[in-house]
């Protein structure tokens, strides 16, 4: 899991969304929640009923790179931040995001968590990586001041 997998998710998505905006209309993708399900129901194989079950199961494998890419960012935070041992750290992550999943059952729930995830995300880009930036340099000319 390096910059490999990331690099191959990021050529599937693209791949997958230039077929997704040759395929689709505009109109149609404003009214698809999941455009990529609806293609893969529109695949016909005289031996697999739905496909879509197969292509479902090998999105895991796409979205898996990532999952593990944010799960051994978060237990390096917990590492440095609690000196928690990063293996312990995995698991209890890994076991919040299992018991969290099921209270995420229809898409207005997913399409809210969507909405804070993002706005959180922008707060610590836009706001406190800058103000930490700011502080740490106040910091050092209060200290050299001191001096």
């Amino acid at each position: 899991m390096g910059p490999s997998s990331v690099f191959l998710t990021t050529i599937i998505y693209t791949v997958l969304a230039i077929t997704t905006f040759t395929y689709f209309s505009e109109a149609q993708l404003a009214k698809s929640i999941w455009a990529t399900l609806e293609m893969w129901k529109i695949v016909s194989i005289p031996f697999v009923e739905r496909f879509e079950y197969i292509g479902i199961a090998n999105w895991n494998l796409i979205i898996l790179p990532n999952i593990c890419i944010a799960l051994w960012g978060a237990s390096m935070i917990l590492k440095r931040s609690f000196k928690l041992r990063q293996k312990k750290g995995v698991i209890i992550l890994a076991l919040i995001c299992l018991i969290a999943i099921p209270f995420f059952d229809t898409r207005a729930k997913i399409n809210l968590l969507n909405d804070w995830v993002a706005k959180i995300g922008f707060s610590v880009t836009f706001v406190y990586i800058p103000f930490l930036f700011i502080a740490t340099m106040v910091a050092k000319k209060v200290k050299k001041n001191d001096k």
